[in-house]
């Protein structure tokens, strides 16, 4: 059966939406480098779309400038005020324990942490296992 976890990951203070996008990018090329044959079979990363404009009532610190846009009615700016949601998928559970393995030797940490370190709020960031995924299509 498939093991996923879906992650939030908030950009660090000063970074641009684009910068963010643009290190996030480069750290799941680096990831995929030193991970090898224990990448996820699947990493989708969703960023959230961000305009330009002035601060608002809402708007939080770090988005004073750049709000999400949220659909009328479903919620806040505070609610949007991450990122990149992102699903990683691999065979089983032991495949995700071990890439953890592989991640967690001291010199990968390191690389990794030093790479997140220049676009990523790591105090901000959530980790969840997902359970069963049930799918409906149109027609």
């Amino acid at each position: 059966m498939t093991y996923s976890i879906l992650i939030t990951n908030t950009r660090k203070q000063g970074t641009t939406p684009d910068e963010f996008c643009k290190g996030g990018e480069e750290l799941v090329a680096l990831l995929k480098e030193l991970t090898g044959e224990h990448f996820p079979s699947s990493h989708a990363r969703n960023y959230i779309k961000r305009i330009e404009g002035p601060r608002a009532e809402g708007n939080s610190e770090l988005n004073s400038t750049t709000p999400a846009i949220v659909v009328a009615g479903m919620g806040t700016q505070a609610d949007a005020d991450w990122d990149c949601i992102s699903k990683l998928d691999w065979a089983d559970e032991a495949a995700f324990k071990a890439y953890i393995e592989v991640m967690m030797q001291p010199d990968t940490l390191a690389k990794i942490q030093e790479a997140e370190a220049k676009v990523v709020d790591p105090s901000k960031t959530k980790i969840v296992v997902l359970g069963e995924t049930f799918v409906t299509k149109s027609g």
